[in-house]
């Protein structure tokens, strides 16, 4: 009868461990993302990039009409925030349902279109309308950064709409 009892608190033990360690990496998780959230505000331009409510070079293979705006995130195998930033870009484009997103990694084929761009440095991101107008751009070093041009990009838009002529 004791030998049940102790097999029985043995196994639930087991199971609230597990259960706990699965709720560790869940908030170890969330810590990353408030990590990069919480970073200065506001997308730095550094005198790069393509010139604002101008169209946007082409970019094989994008074509800008199928999302209400799409952010182009320029990035590069050797730079660390890029690589910090990439988990959280990708949820930001499932956050966000009328943006998508496209990410241009700098290598040999893409080094023209890093070019037409303007883009020295990275990660650097364009937000580009669906009728292939720039409305924001600039170097963002955090999440919170990119959702603010987002943002900014946003009312670049609707201040847009409202100056065109009916």
């Amino acid at each position: 009868m004791t030998d049940g009892i102790w097999i029985t608190s043995y196994v639930l033990l087991w199971l609230t461990v597990v259960v706990l360690a699965l709720a560790v990496v869940a908030l170890l998780r969330q810590i990353g993302v408030l990590h990069a959230r919480l970073a200065p505000l506001g997308a730095h331009f550094a005198g790069e990039g393509p010139p604002l409510d101008q169209p946007a070079p082409p970019v094989p293979g994008v074509d800008w009409g199928t999302a209400a705006r799409t952010l182009v995130a320029f990035t590069s195998p050797t730079c660390e925030v890029c690589a910090t930033l990439r988990p959280s870009i990708a949820a930001l484009a499932r956050q966000y349902r009328d943006v998508r997103l496209h990410t241009v990694e700098l290598d040999g084929p893409t080094r023209p279109v890093f070019a037409a761009f303007d883009v020295r440095s990275t990660p650097y991101f364009v937000v580009v309308d669906d009728g292939g107008v720039v409305r924001g751009r600039g170097v963002a070093n955090s999440l919170e950064q990119v959702e603010e041009l987002l943002a900014e990009s946003a009312v670049a838009d609707l201040r847009a709409v409202e100056a065109t002529p009916a």
